[in-house]
């Protein structure tokens, strides 16, 4: 078995914790997507990319439940990435969000 070559990624204010099992990535996002978020996030999201095709996971979970907030610009890095892998075709892997229906 490969092992997840992601590592987390903890700032004051928000982490992106990353763990894969049964070919699901899934990643973990809490405290707040706000403007310090924006650029870690986007490179993060990159890296998810390539290491989930090269896993070839099955499946990109995002865990959004303990996220209090996310800003136009972290949104728009989700975007950027939904087409990234909507271009990859076939070989792609399916994405799901996690979220807190209250917030």
């Amino acid at each position: 078995m490969i092992g997840l070559g992601l590592a987390p990624i903890v700032h004051t204010g928000f982490a992106l914790t990353p763990n894969l099992e049964e070919q699901v990535l899934t990643v973990k996002f809490t405290g707040n997507g706000d403007m310090a978020a924006v650029a870690p996030l986007a490179s993060f999201l990159k890296q998810v990319h390539r290491e989930a095709l090269h896993l070839a996971v099955r499946e990109v979970r995002f865990d959004l439940l303990e996220l209090y907030f996310m800003n136009s610009s972290c949104f728009k890095s989700f975007v950027t990435w939904i087409d990234a892998v909507s271009r990859a075709g076939t070989s792609g892997y399916r994405i799901k969000f996690v979220a807190n229906p209250k917030q």
